[in-house]
């Protein structure tokens, strides 16, 4: 190890869901970013619709404005339950900011590395589910998929 390094913590992306590992992972972030006197970045990402779906078929066909209150009915609920968790930090003062961000035409897990970069942020922590290594072989996790391409170091609470 290089004997002049310093390790320096300055901003902390955490991104969120409505799950316990989410909750979970925002602990962590805030517990470092208060050690750190870092800034904290609470992040949810809505997936674009799915073409499977009722709604991915309306959207396919044209029917844009139920697809636009679709996706405002789900920013409202995401805005919600996130100012729980913006409470949660400013309530150990922790400078926070939030952001809800459409992951349209791109994965969430790209959204989350973009965004990342783009900030400049220092560290990701984030919650994972624990699939299964076949479920993940299936459909892919989102926290592993980060873990390999961000340009930061990903800390990952399960």
């Amino acid at each position: 190890m290089a004997k002049n390094m310093v390790v320096s913590i300055n901003k902390i992306l955490v991104p969120v869901d409505a799950s316990p590992a989410s909750e979970k992972a925002l602990e962590y972030g805030v517990h470092l970013a208060k050690l750190e006197n870092a800034k904290l970045s609470i992040v949810h990402v809505i997936d674009d619709i799915k073409m499977g779906g009722v709604i991915g078929a309306r959207a396919k066909y044209g029917d844009v404005k139920l697809v636009e209150g679709y996706n405002r009915a789900r920013k409202e609920w995401a805005s919600e339950w996130m100012k729980t968790f913006e409470g949660a930090a400013k309530q150990e003062r922790v400078e926070t900011n939030s952001e809800i961000l459409y992951a349209l035409g791109t994965s969430e897990a790209e959204m989350i590395i973009d965004y990342a970069r783009e900030n400049k942020m220092d560290l990701i922590v984030m919650g994972t589910r624990g699939q299964s290594k076949f479920k993940k072989l299936l459909v892919g996790s989102i926290a592993n998929k980060v873990f390999q391409h961000a340009h930061c170091p990903v800390f990952v609470v399960r």
